[in-house]
């Protein structure tokens, strides 16, 4: 299903780029609580490798000009967005329509709100108006269950902001759907890859993919957990 008509254009041609979050601490220490006894269990943060890997897209962003750069409000996909954003100096507009599929969070999901994040990720925008607010709606059991949401946010995104050159830092299931929604095809991706998505001339809202799971500015590309 396209997007809705009203998601209009510019003109100019908008770039999508869709990046999945890196390693995540709780994916090689089952004991991770105990460094960090403040996040809540669907909150963990990036691992030491993580780090590595995030620094990596940030190198490979350096010398790409981009606009906006909106991120799911987990801290792995806060901190991700906040070293690819480097020394540009982009805001971070958090956006929990960018979250994970909800059955695979707390109830209510443990990420904080961007004011509390702001102290740790100084980027965050808490003047960004986000399309999806606490509380989360109601979603099913499965990772499409997301699709609605994710649908609803891009579309709510792209009404918005109608030109210039997007980052999207999500998670494996909000990142399949966002296939789904942009090209009809789901698509799980690795851990700190990116997908690219252009808009076609003369038909605003309809995207074609140029890269998906890219991870070619990886020194390591070996467990990137596609799922």
């Amino acid at each position: 299903m396209p997007l809705k008509n009203n998601v209009k254009s510019s003109g100019s041609g908008r770039i999508l780029y869709i990046v999945r979050h890196a390693e995540r601490e709780d994916n090689i220490n089952r004991h991770w609580k105990k460094l960090h006894p403040g996040m809540k269990e669907d909150n963990s943060p990036l691992s030491e490798r993580g780090r590595v890997q995030a620094e990596e897209l940030g190198k490979r962003f350096a010398d790409i000009e981009f606009d906006h750069i909106f991120c799911s409000p987990f801290d792995r996909t806060v901190e991700t967005a906040t070293r690819i954003v480097g020394n540009k100096n982009i805001p971070l507009k958090v956006e929990p329509g960018l979250a994970e599929a909800l059955y695979l969070c707390e109830n209510p999901p443990g990420f904080e709100d961007p004011e509390k994040l702001k102290k740790k990720y100084p980027l965050v925008d808490t003047s960004y108006k986000p399309v999806f607010a606490p509380p989360m709606p109601r979603e099913g059991y499965g990772d499409d269950a997301c699709t609605p949401r994710l649908r609803k946010t891009l579309e709510g995104i792209l009404e918005r902001f109608n030109s210039g050159v997007f980052v999207f830092v999500g998670h494996g299931a909000s990142i399949g759907a966002l296939h789904e929604v942009l090209i009809d095809k789901w698509e799980y991706v690795g851990q700190a890859t990116v997908s690219q998505f252009e808009e076609l001339d003369n038909k605003p809202g309809k995207f074609k993919c140029i890269l998906s799971s890219d991870a070619s500015h990886l020194s390591d590309k070996s467990n990137l957990r596609p799922w």
